[in-house]
């Protein structure tokens, strides 16, 4: 077989090196004459997976080792008879983790209050309900928005996006639809952005264009804005990029662990295809960091800035973005070193214990 991936997905020799040849690619600009003889794509987000890019071309199967499908045209696929597998769920915690990182830095700022504030989370799939479940750790009241599940969920209660209103936090995890009943593509318009109150934190790590960004700077400006996916990446809004108080480079998701998990989905869905044959592949172990505060008396916020110092590293990102003095992609390839919380250990940290097992149940393991 000829297999071309994305040059940034990691162990692709590892678990398809077995199979045939491999060619690495960038994924942005990937064509179809990279792929006229390919048997596999091995693909990310960055990727548009579509009849441009794949007719004619031998691809009988596309991995994409990212939890969405906006970038794939997967009814087109399914009519030429090419299989597909994503990684659903791969990044959740490390999306999740980022939510709580972003809330830890603006309290300890003091733009977001420590007492008990109330948060919409807005599409509440498999990252959305474990945005949820940290919220909840963090003693956060919580509304949700999913009117899909609230469809085929007896139980499960969705508020309109109409009733959203006086909130302090509102957090997106929608895929990017077009169509349909519930279309998401500037489902954050004028007329929602004008319901919020002065203050309300409004954070996107889903997909950017789910919000109108044009009618994000003429109404929405009484909002603070914390962006890590943005419309038209990587040629992203300077104005609001500037104005944001929290701006990463489409980065929540990406933790070491997502990463692994990511291209380890699709290697066991190709599998259970019959795409590949089968082989014993040794199984990868996630790394693990340990991080030691030396006794330093602290509290929840200052371990989680200690792991990830989200407003600190948006400094970073506007010099160097606002400055010309590196591209959005070359900043997202040199984010290498984001852990999720169960794969660091905390040493020598001097907490209360009410806070310890906070940390705990957020998923950091402790020294003994």
């Amino acid at each position: 077989m000829k297999i071309i991936a994305d040059e940034e997905i990691p162990f692709v020799s590892h678990y398809f090196g077995h199979c045939g040849q491999i060619i690495f690619k960038q994924g942005r600009t990937l064509t179809r004459n990279d792929l006229l003889d390919a048997d596999i794509l091995l693909a990310r987000s960055v990727t548009q997976i579509n009849q441009s890019l794949l007719e004619g071309t031998s691809v009988r199967f596309v991995g994409s080792t990212v939890t969405g499908l906006d970038h794939i045209d997967t009814d087109w696929l399914e009519q030429q008879g090419i299989r597909w597998a994503n990684a659903p769920g791969c990044n959740a915690d490390a999306v999740a983790e980022y939510a709580v990182c972003v809330i830890a830095a603006l309290q300890q700022a003091e733009i977001l209050s420590t007492n008990k504030i109330r948060a919409g989370v807005i599409g509440v799939g498999k990252i959305g309900s474990r945005v949820v479940e940290k919220l909840k750790l963090l003693n956060v009241d919580v509304v949700q928005c999913d009117p899909v599940r609230a469809e085929n969920e007896n139980d499960f209660v969705s508020t309109p996006l109409d009733q959203f209103s006086d909130l302090d936090f509102i957090t997106l995890h929608t895929p990017l639809t077009h169509g349909g009943k519930y279309p998401t593509f500037h489902m954050i318009d004028k007329k929602f952005l004008r319901r919020q109150k002065p203050g309300c934190i409004l954070l996107n790590t889903g997909r950017g264009a789910a919000i109108n960004f044009e009618d994000l700077k003429n109404h929405g400006r009484h909002l603070k804005w914390c962006f890590d996916v943005w419309e038209h990446e990587p040629e992203i809004d300077r104005e609001i990029l500037n104005a944001a108080v929290i701006a990463t480079q489409h980065i929540a998701g990406h933790s070491i662990q997502a990463k692994y998990r990511g291209i380890e989905m699709v290697y066991q869905k190709a599998l259970e295809m019959g795409v590949i044959p089968n082989e014993v592949i040794t199984p990868i172990n996630y790394p693990k960091k340990t991080i030691s505060f030396s006794g330093k008396k602290m509290e929840w916020r200052d371990v989680i800035l200690g792991i990830f110092d989200v407003l600190k590293y948006t400094q970073y990102i506007k010099s160097e973005l606002l400055n010309s003095k590196k591209t959005f992609d070359q900043l997202r390839k040199e984010f290498t070193d984001h852990y999720e919380f169960g794969f660091v250990e905390i040493q020598q940290v001097n907490v209360s214990r009410e806070d310890r097992g906070l940390l705990q149940r957020l998923g950091f393991v402790f020294d003994v």
